[in-house]
């Protein structure tokens, strides 16, 4: 706990560092195809350094799902096309916060707006977080880095108000599952709890981060779902999702990105697979309900994550990707 408490401390003295001086303008990063969690942390953490009077911008390698649109300064969020001209009117990034980024790389191409030699600070609650950062508040013991912002702010006495905790809440709706999740713990209620005492609205909320879908994501929803295979004696589910069927259905990456709930959900499963076909590659999403331990069958890949939910990045073509897969997944079932 000292440790931690330190931790806490060292990161709002960095924030504080260089007060309003606009050369020391603060970059607040997320993971790429942000989801409720990163843009919860990624906002409150925006919210904060403005609070304190330090200049901050935020951008993503890939644009934030509409529905997150009622977070504070969601809008402000640098987007992919305007890196080029944020770089040639103000050059590179000297300082950054990574939010809820496991290793340095899930920038991705928004790396491209840092300074090689920027002071990094890492906030995040991956297990498989290495302390890349100049400053690390890593704690796997956490629901969401949603929460650790909230016990950072909790810990060094910040103002907790209401654009904060609708950031705040929304992470830890998100990452929990709308509090479903095995992450779900007395804390983790106690802490939504103060959140809505403080302005946040379930309802609202729950309704644009958990509810909200398109037509096309309906379209894809009916199409993925109406052809998940059953293997490895009907323990796996694997749902698939082509390039062509995107087309198909005018939907986008991002809209696929519920549908490993769905198959997780079947009556028998205890791991669902997700493959999705994107232009770097095959990408996976591993979800278990209660035995298998999915971070390490995604480390086996290059990937990491949860013990209940994580990810990897396989080469093409889906089908290998998808036989590979089975066999890792039939050696530890």
């Amino acid at each position: 706990m000292n440790a931690l408490r330190s931790a806490y401390e060292a990161l709002y003295r960095w924030m504080l560092a260089g007060g309003g001086d606009p050369t020391d303008e603060v970059l607040v990063l997320s993971h790429v195809r942000p989801d409720g969690d990163s843009l919860g942390a990624q906002t409150a953490i925006h919210h904060l350094l403005t609070v304190l009077g330090r200049p901050a911008a935020m951008a993503n390698a890939d644009p934030p799902p509409k529905r997150f649109d009622y977070l504070p300064a969601f809008h402000a969020i640098l987007p992919p096309e305007a890196f080029s001209e944020r770089l040639e009117r103000h050059g590179r990034f000297r300082r950054a916060i990574f939010v809820d980024c496991a290793d340095r790389e899930r920038i991705g191409a928004a790396e491209a707006l840092l300074d090689p030699e920027a002071e990094i600070v890492n906030i995040d609650h991956h297990a498989t977080n290495d302390g890349y950062g100049h400053i690390n508040v890593v704690r796997p013991d956490a629901s969401s880095t949603s929460e650790v912002v909230y016990d950072f702010v909790r810990a060094v006495g910040l103002p907790l108000d209401q654009d904060l905790a609708t950031a705040l809440y929304t992470g830890i709706l998100t990452d929990t599952g709308g509090f479903r999740y095995q992450n779900t713990s007395p804390k983790v209620l106690h802490d939504a709890a103060e959140l809505v005492e403080r302005g946040a609205e379930p309802y609202f909320i729950a309704e644009h981060a958990l509810e909200t879908m398109s037509l096309s994501q309906v379209r894809l929803l009916a199409r993925a779902l109406s052809d998940i295979r059953l293997v490895l004696g009907g323990r796996v589910a694997l749902v698939e999702v082509t390039e062509a069927l995107l087309r198909e259905t005018d939907a986008d990456l991002d809209a696929s990105e519920g549908l490993v709930h769905y198959a997780r959900n079947i009556e028998g499963v205890e791991v669902a697979v997700l493959l999705r076909e994107q232009s770097d590659g095959i990408k996976v999403s591993f979800r278990s309900r209660r035995t298998v331990d999915v971070a390490a069958l995604a480390r086996q890949f290059g990937g990491g994550g949860h013990v209940r939910a994580a990810g990897a990045l396989l080469p093409p073509p889906l089908s290998a990707a998808r036989e590979a897969v089975i066999r890792a997944l039939e050696a530890v079932l």
